[in-house]
């Protein structure tokens, strides 16, 4: 149980993504032990001269730590240097990690090797392979429901923003928003109530990003502690607690002018 959070800020000089996440860890299934974990959910993958990449997972903590650590290994055997490249590297670590599953949960007690499926020279009786069939569709999908990742990366002076699940990804860049995890709804429905699109500019980007991770701790599950980082064409930045703790208090700020409108409104609303 977790929200994560990414938008676009628009600017044709230093683009940038806005990540936020908070760090509510769920261990068991319904009705689990839930508590506010020590380390971050955000993680870097990439950080070069000409591009930067961070990710935010949904989903197992143990499975996107490694679908992470197998992003970095191969972004550090190959030269990434577009965001199609290290969106297509994302997706490998993914389907690596759904063909790991399958294998241990769908074959390995059946007598299989993943190698054996690709030999022509194995015979794997017709009943056995309906079985794997099923069972590997049924890890797929369940892999699939449970872990999400939202890559952020800019380079060549723009900004992408990536859903990876299911073996496949979702762009995001032109909607200018994603967001993950338990949280999802109350999150979106702050960029929908804000008209937030990828031309909004960073002060917009922002205070919504940080009001959507407020509203999104209305929802069970989603914790208090909040992350943010800044991915940058020039490196990924961090915010420190002191940082926002200031954005939340100016939120606060906005939200509270917000209401002094609307009561005066309300109040100087002649009805005759």
């Amino acid at each position: 149980m977790t929200v994560g959070i990414g938008a676009i800020c628009s600017s044709e000089d230093d683009p940038s993504v806005i990540v936020a996440a908070d760090r509510m860890v769920t261990v068991g299934q319904s009705g689990g032990v839930e508590y506010e974990d020590t380390s971050a959910k955000i993680e870097p993958i990439v950080q070069t001269d000409q591009l930067s990449a961070a990710m935010v997972g949904s989903g197992s903590t143990v499975m996107i730590d490694s679908i992470a650590d197998t992003a970095r290994q191969l972004a550090a055997a190959n030269d990434v240097v577009e965001a199609e490249g290290a969106r297509e590297l994302m997706l490998t670590a993914y389907k690596h990690h759904v063909q790991e599953t399958i294998s241990n949960n769908v074959l390995s007690p059946l007598g299989y090797e993943l190698e054996d499926l690709k030999d022509d020279e194995v015979e794997i009786p017709v009943e056995m392979q309906r079985i794997v069939l099923e069972q590997s569709m049924e890890y797929r999908k369940k892999f699939s429901d449970q872990v999400q990742i939202l890559l952020a990366v800019t380079s060549d002076s723009k900004s992408r923003l990536y859903l990876i699940a299911g073996n496949d990804y979702t762009d995001f860049t032109d909607i200018g928003y994603g967001v993950i995890g338990s949280g999802t709804q109350s999150a979106r429905l702050t960029f929908i109530r804000r008209e937030y699109d990828s031309a909004c500019d960073f002060p917009e980007c922002i205070f919504t990003v940080v009001e959507a991770k407020s509203q999104a701790e209305e929802r069970q599950g989603v914790g208090q502690d909040m992350d943010m980082i800044e991915v940058t064409q020039n490196g990924i930045r961090e915010f420190d607690e002191d940082e926002i703790t200031e954005l939340r208090g100016k939120l606060g700020d906005i939200k509270e002018a917000e209401n002094e409108a609307r009561e005066n409104v309300i109040t100087n609303w002649d009805t005759t």
